[in-house]
């Protein structure tokens, strides 16, 4: 038998234009504003998972710790410190521009695990997490809120529901597959 490979979810070029439009709901305006607009949300959710340096470090600054924080040290390609260090399990995972590789797949699944189990989680992604929100969606728990930033406008809340996990599976289903070693 053949040994299985590895592979990784690449963004097809005419999914892009897609993907720019806002997920869910947009909160625009000015930092702060939009996350003490949504503060009591972030509250009342079962879990919080945020997408992205800015976002993890307004959330923090608000003085909530994410259930699971996903971020990449960039924001808008460019390099970024975010102070959002805390007493949550750190993983680290490699996962290119434009890609969703299984590594994240992995980490973001394990995450939710830790994460019914009282636990908080840093996904730290070598590269770029700019496509982990759709995972992010596809295993949160019901009920969670998934939140990421809207470059130039705000930031985006997304409500997990049965719908919410459908329609963010379908584009997945919708990304190209490549093998390693192809």
């Amino acid at each position: 038998m053949g040994k299985c490979k590895d592979f990784y979810l690449k963004l097809p070029i005419w999914m892009r234009e897609e993907l720019k439009e806002p997920l869910g709901e947009l909160i625009k305006g000015e930092i702060p504003q939009p996350y003490l607009e949504s503060l009591e949300k972030f509250k009342s959710a079962p879990y919080l998972i945020t997408v992205g340096d800015v976002v993890t470090e307004n959330v923090v600054n608000l003085g909530l710790e994410p259930n699971v924080a996903i971020y990449d040290y960039k924001t808008e390609r460019e390099a970024y410190m975010p102070k959002v260090e805390g007493k949550a399990i750190a993983m680290t995972v490699h996962n290119p521009p434009a890609t969703i590789t299984k590594a994240l797949l992995n980490a973001i699944k394990k995450s939710v695990e830790l994460i019914k189990r009282g636990r908080e989680v840093h996904i730290k992604v070598c590269g770029e997490e700019d496509l982990a929100t759709i995972p992010a969606v596809i295993y949160a728990p019901l009920g969670s809120l998934v939140i990421y930033g809207q470059p130039n406008e705000g930031v985006v809340l997304i409500k997990v529901t049965p719908e919410k996990k459908l329609r963010f599976a379908k584009l997945l289903r919708r990304m190209e597959v490549v093998y390693d070693g192809d």
